[in-house]
């Protein structure tokens, strides 16, 4: 378990009642990484929703059928929500996580984050609201760097 205010001061779950902020907090530990080591890898189950802390995360998509290239999407960074697919169905990671820097993250059992959202209806659309909006910003971003990219290769 972390202190509901860590939880509390990202401002995706500022919409949160102060009881949905504790229940999280009950499912959430905090995890360290190392630069270059991954936190999750794109297409394996989506176990955890993550809050980073501290550090910078590059997320990758594979270029390749065997996954064994990959292409940096965006980056996220302190303050910012990760892991949404977690939360989605069929609850599959749909990029890998790495680490640029040191990183140190809230994970959240999306178990459990799903059952409460299931208990509360209310937390269930403001959460669901936030991930498709993140998912939409983030749809944007990787619209934006496949562009510059096809007009850096003169494509």
């Amino acid at each position: 378990m972390i202190a509901p205010e860590i939880i509390e001061s990202f401002s995706d779950l500022e919409d949160l009642q102060e009881n949905e902020i504790k229940a999280l907090a009950t499912l959430a530990e905090e995890e360290r990484y190392k630069p270059g080591e991954y936190i999750f890898q794109e297409d394996s189950p989506a176990a955890k929703l993550y809050l980073l802390l501290e550090g910078r995360i590059e997320m990758m998509m594979a270029t390749n059928a065997e996954g064994t290239q990959r292409a940096m999407v965006m980056t996220v960074g302190p303050g910012e929500i990760f892991g949404w697919s977690s939360l989605v169905e069929p609850y599959q990671l749909t990029a890998s996580a790495h680490c640029a820097t040191p990183v140190r993250v809230v994970a959240i059992t999306a178990s459990g984050v799903r059952a409460l959202m299931t208990m509360s209806c209310s937390m269930g659309y403001r959460l669901m609201q936030k991930a498709c909006q993140t998912a939409s910003h983030r749809l944007r971003a990787t619209r934006v760097q496949l562009l510059s990219t096809i007009g850096s290769t003169g494509a």
